[in-house]
């Protein structure tokens, strides 16, 4: 479990800490205050040795795009640009300016993203052809100071085939560490605000029916419909979803997609919080599509499950609704610490972490003090 975080020189973040860190932890603050940078950051970290996980992150903002470049042959393919100068501090890609993510307390990570300028010349295969071309830059990703992997980009910010321009060098791992790459941790995940796809919801239930996991899924439904019974999944995705729900006195199963965008959303964020033992939970705007006076179980919920199954929850949100939910199930667990909420503040370029301990929230919320 994550205590403490140090981020610098990650997109708004220039030189950030947070310390105190709790089994469920709130994030508040206002628009442009780095919430969801918060939660790439510790995405990243904790993803080691996943280097998929920063283009995962890329793909979720939208900085990356599909271009067509002409080799020397005439023949036209299609390339993906990344937009790696976005994650930098400033949007610059410098040598001078690394990104640092760490934690230094309970459990020991560290993450340095740095840009090297180059000019090496490279011969890469592209639609069964090998091109000479040059490359522009490497940006290498060390985790743990003991493993490292290079990123190498062509003049025009392309990477023709990931895989193929990827290297491992590491004093700990063997001659197969390419097949670490684009393996993800399954534990470890982000929800955005985006509905999670029908193949990764499938891929979350095979691991989950059956088993005592099921209940808490099927709990999490009954929060916004108390007569949801069963939960299914047809073998190829609908106009609905394909995801079936049994109602107590209904003869026929009810699609998913026809019972309204909350529903999908606690659903998603049940099956991937029982999916993340021993491991983190990360939702942006975890209320969107939730009814205010159902976010009360729904922080229940997420206690008894992050207790029970060891999952460390960082979630943000904009809602008053959700903080006052968010205290008083933390008012009602037996214990009080396993929530805090932090705001994020912005003074001039600088962001600083301004922690809230459950007696204050309570005495915020009671007076309506304002904390977002």
């Amino acid at each position: 479990m994550l205590r403490d975080l140090t981020i610098q020189n990650y997109r708004c973040f220039k030189d950030f800490h947070i310390d105190e860190l709790a089994r469920v932890n709130l994030i508040v603050g206002q628009n442009n205050s780095g919430k969801t940078t918060f939660l790439e950051a510790i995405y990243l970290l904790v993803q080691q040795q996943n280097i998929q996980a920063l283009f995962d992150v890329l793909n979720g903002r939208g900085e990356m795009s599909n271009i067509k470049t002409q080799l020397a042959s005439g023949q036209a393919v299609n390339r993906s640009k990344y937009e790696f100068e976005h994650i930098f501090y400033g949007h610059q890609l410098t040598p001078d300016r690394s990104i640092y993510i760490q934690s230094q307390k309970e459990e020991q990570l560290s993450l340095k993203i740095q840009a090297n300028p180059t000019n090496q010349q490279v011969i890469i295969p592209v639609a069964e052809e090998l091109e000479t071309s040059f490359l522009a830059l490497e940006l290498i990703a060390y985790y743990n100071q003991n493993s490292q992997v290079k990123i190498s980009l062509l003049r025009d910010a392309t990477i023709a085939n990931i895989s193929s321009l990827l290297s491992v060098q590491s004093t700990e791992i063997n001659d197969n560490s390419l097949a670490l790459v684009g393996a993800s941790k399954d534990n470890y995940n982000l929800i955005k605000t985006t509905a999670i796809t029908f193949n990764k919801m499938a891929g979350l239930w095979d691991a989950i029916t059956l088993t005592p996991k099921e209940e808490s899924v099927v709990a999490a439904m009954q929060i916004l419909e108390p007569d949801v019974e069963r939960i299914s999944f047809t073998s190829h995705p609908t106009n609905n979803s394909g995801i079936l729900i049994k109602i107590r006195g209904q003869n026929h199963p009810i699609p998913l997609g026809s019972m309204g965008d909350g529903m999908q959303r606690i659903l998603s964020i049940a099956m991937v919080a029982v999916s993340s033992e021993n491991g983190f939970l990360l939702v942006d705007e975890i209320d969107t599509g939730l009814y205010y006076q159902t976010q009360t179980d729904m922080w229940r919920l997420i206690f008894e499950t992050a207790q029970r199954l060891n999952v460390q929850v960082f979630a943000t949100t904009h809602s008053w609704d959700c903080i006052a939910a968010f205290q008083e199930a933390l008012d009602q667990s037996e214990n009080s610490s396993v929530g805090k909420l932090f705001r994020l503040s912005r003074r001039g370029d600088d962001l600083r972490a301004v922690e809230y301990t459950p007696d204050e929230l309570s005495v915020a919320v009671r007076q309506s003090i304002e904390v977002r």
